[in-house]
């Protein structure tokens, strides 16, 4: 097949993926529909394996870009689609891999609904632990409120990205792809599940740093920016910028940083998590001296003993 009839470009982008870079690849030549072509686009990376294999891949249908300097996961996914020129773009992280019939599935998804903005499926892990991660047939508003229910590894259609501008420059460390898909919803568009796992993700290999999970409600707070007319309702505002003061407070709370946890945990107090257990302990821990600390959650768990007690003398 001529590159110029595929109507998908699976772009792979890669960091210190060494070896795996090639199972990645390989994947894709398994693939039981041909109508591909692919942009393989490096980060900013001193691994020397992942750099190595990057310069050795050669293929009719690949087209390659390797970034200066380091710029994080979704600048270099901005790069590939920057470089995609057919109606669909697959995106695929350079550790992991396709099922044998994942463009397949892709591209008859998009032609049974051709309003469709972006195809998604289950995800199969592999690595550290083997599971298949179900994702919902039918995503509504309400449901990216509490969190991102579609991959950000899936397929979209060129004209969406153009139409929403891309990833968030903003978000360049992290949810971008979450934004998108809230972007998505607040402009109409619609995704379908492929029915079917098309994906196969490795665990154990990329890890959200601590500093990003300690700032996570920042990313929250930026999105509630961008998409004023997502978040016009204000419980739906509300829930979302809560739970994105929560999740900050407890991984502050991990990495010992108290006073930050406790300012976080009584923010998402403000927006409506007041009854929320490991949110008391946070802000207590972050204000109160441990002896205190230790003096209170006696006196709480008291009542509880007592009628542990009093059921067991009867």
């Amino acid at each position: 097949m001529n590159p110029t009839d595929s109507p998908i470009t699976v772009a792979i982008t890669c960091f210190n993926e060494g070896d795996w870079l090639l199972d990645c690849w390989e994947s894709l030549l398994a693939q039981t529909d041909d109508r591909w072509v692919a942009v393989l686009v490096m980060d900013g990376t001193t691994h020397q394996r992942t750099r190595q294999i990057f310069e050795q891949l050669h293929h009719p249908k690949l087209r390659k870009f390797a970034m200066l300097n380091n710029v994080g996961p979704h600048p270099t996914r901005h790069k590939a689609f920057e470089l995609t020129e057919t109606p669909y773009h697959f995106t695929l992280d350079g550790d992991d891999q396709l099922m044998p019939d994942s463009v397949a599935l892709v591209l008859k998804t998009f032609e049974c609904h051709p309003d469709a903005a972006f195809v998604y499926g289950d995800y199969e892990c592999f690595g550290a632990r083997s599971e298949i991660w179900r994702y919902p047939m039918v995503v509504r508003p309400e449901d990216l409120v509490e969190s991102q229910r579609t991959p950000g590894a899936c397929a979209y259609k060129r004209q969406t990205w153009e139409q929403l501008g891309g990833y968030a420059i903003e978000l360049a460390r992290g949810n971008a792809d979450y934004d998108f898909f809230i972007g998505a919803s607040e402009a109409g568009l619609t995704g379908y599940h492929c029915g079917s796992t098309f994906y196969r993700y490795r665990v154990g290999h990329a890890q959200v740093s601590q500093s990003y999970q300690c700032r996570y409600h920042q990313t929250h707070e930026v999105m509630v920016r961008r998409h004023p007319q997502f978040f016009s309702d204000t419980a739906r505002r509300k829930r979302f910028l809560g739970l994105g003061y929560r999740r900050a407070a407890l991984a502050n709370r991990a990495a010992g940083n108290r006073k930050e946890a406790a300012r976080l945990a009584w923010r998402a107090f403000r927006h409506g998590f007041s009854q929320d257990h490991e949110l008391r302990n946070t802000l207590l821990e972050g204000y109160l001296p441990p002896w205190i600390n230790r003096g209170l959650k006696r006196l709480w768990r008291l009542p509880r003993k007592l009628r542990l007690k009093a059921q067991t003398n009867l």
